[in-house]
């Protein structure tokens, strides 16, 4: 299984110089004939152009059939649904796969923010992608996906994924409590001798106690959960888009030096 970051930001996009770079959330997870996109932030663009320049039949004539995980609905992670081309195409057969959160259609929830008045169209009536609601574990090609509660608003999702072989968990929007709770023991649980998790790092330490119950957590919270799980790896992502890449490399402080631990950039490609 290979990851590559497309985008690594939390919140908002921008557009000035970082190493880390600007896009917010998405990453692609590929394992033999699948392709699996983790969230939907404007780094989806990015995988889009790629795509295009790619496959000269793009979407309608692509080797595998696209599926995104959705984490979560907030803005950061769905930013790129509009401007991700299969969406618009039946041939591609595209499938999103995540948690119900009301009683209206799971496309209406995916796309809830994209209509009038706030969008020209109304992407839940014309969207191809198929939504599929996750309830339980569920299997994309030869790959296993356990979905799992984070400590989140929203009914946030975080995902175990594993070909029986390797074994990546996907937890961004995630905070460590301040005390032992379930979704602490679970986190352990799944992080267990991962071969890669991805966790939340979206504040440097100095700025988290005002902002503690937010659902995000710290590069020292990440060094705790790979202590206590024995995860063979953990890349630390999602950084606030206001930091600076200055205040960013301060992060690597105290770890360099030890290959458990990776810090994501766009562009950054990671054999799980």
């Amino acid at each position: 299984m290979k990851l590559k970051v497309y985008g690594c930001r939390g919140s908002a996009v921008f557009s000035r110089g970082s190493q880390y770079g600007g896009n917010t959330t998405c990453m692609v997870l590929e394992s033999g004939n699948n392709m699996i996109i983790l969230d939907a932030g404007s780094g989806l663009i990015k995988l889009d152009a790629d795509l295009r320049k790619q496959f000269p039949g793009y979407p309608n004539d692509l080797p595998f059939e696209p599926c995104l995980l959705l984490s979560h609905l907030h803005i950061d992670h769905i930013y790129g649904l509009i401007w991700f081309t299969p969406i618009w195409s039946k041939e591609s057969k595209m499938r999103i796969f995540t948690r119900s959160r009301d009683d209206r259609p799971l496309n209406e929830q995916v796309f809830g923010i994209f209509k009038p008045p706030y969008w020209p169209l109304d992407m839940a009536s014309v969207s191809q992608a198929e939504c599929c609601e996750v309830t339980g574990p569920f299997k994309i090609g030869g790959l296993t996906i356990t979905p799992f509660t984070a400590n989140h608003a929203d009914k946030t999702q975080s995902f175990h994924i594993t070909d029986g072989q390797k074994t990546l968990v996907y937890s961004l929007d995630n905070e460590m409590p301040e005390h032992d709770t379930d979704n602490t023991f679970e986190l352990i649980k799944y992080c267990q001798n991962a071969d890669l998790v991805v966790f939340d790092a979206a504040y440097l330490p100095k700025d988290y106690p005002p902002k503690r119950g937010w659902g995000h957590s710290t590069v020292q919270d990440g060094v705790e959960l790979a202590e206590v799980s024995g995860c063979k790896r953990l890349m630390f992502a999602h950084y606030g888009h206001e930091y600076t890449d200055e205040e960013l490399n301060t992060l690597h402080e105290g770890i360099t030096g030890d290959k458990r631990f990776v810090f994501a950039r766009e562009n950054m490609e990671i054999e799980v």
